[in-house]
């Protein structure tokens, strides 16, 4: 009966050993794009730093500052913070709200793409249907010298009132995200990158597409 018992609990220690020893399965290019998405929705930049190139990613920036054009959200001055509020009560929430079902994966090599249906509001569309009702008072506000603030709140009214009417999520589109692997696991790389921005136009309901269109808008 000793001797059995004694067989018993090296058995159960070498399981334990091996246990121990072994390491974690690898974390898949599906897994780390889900991982980031849903970090993304939480706004958990800890989590997003465990698989994004970056340090931390802000969908919000990102998607404003390109059509804003500026490198930074406060560089924004005191005379935008009627734009400001339009922005955080309208506009980043609903960035976050997308929807989303994996799809198929492909690795090669070091280098990974996996495709994702997002769904999402309108955001670009949105954007540029907000900017237009703006250009359209603009040159009356500027032959009456009106000053910064001034223009700013009717921009700010004319964002609020696109986005605040953004009730369903009509944006459907299919994202191809690109990975590297870096020191043994897989990363998303950059989204302001050539191959990830596409992915970044889905995922902010076509807002890079409304950069192109808003410049040209100011172009003319």
């Amino acid at each position: 009966m000793k001797k059995k018992l004694a067989v018993f609990l090296l058995l159960t220690a070498m399981l334990g050993m091996c246990a121990c020893g072994s390491k974690d399965p690898e974390v898949t290019p599906t897994k780390t794009v889900d991982t980031f998405l849903k970090a993304i929705q939480d706004e958990d930049q800890d989590a997003i730093k465990k698989v994004y190139e970056e340090s931390s990613f802000d969908i919000g920036k990102e998607a404003w500052d390109d059509t804003d054009g500026e490198d930074d959200e406060d560089e924004l001055d005191a005379s935008d913070d009627s734009v400001r509020n339009v922005l955080v009560k309208d506009f980043y929430p609903r960035l976050i709200q997308f929807e989303y079902k994996m799809g198929e994966e492909k690795i090669d090599g070091d280098s990974a793409t996996v495709t994702v249906d997002i769904t999402t509001y309108k955001m670009g569309d949105t954007f540029v249907a907000g900017f237009k009702d703006f250009f359209s008072q603009a040159m009356d506000l500027y032959n009456s010298n009106a000053s910064d603030e001034e223009v700013s709140k009717v921009m700010a009214d004319s964002l609020h009132k696109k986005l605040s009417g953004l009730k369903k999520k009509e944006y459907k589109e299919t994202a191809t995200f690109h990975l590297s692997k870096e020191n043994g696991k897989w990363v998303i790389d950059e989204m302001d990158d050539d191959d990830n921005e596409a992915a970044l136009n889905a995922l902010t309901g076509g807002m890079m597409d409304a950069t192109n269109k808003i410049d040209k808008m100011t172009e003319k």
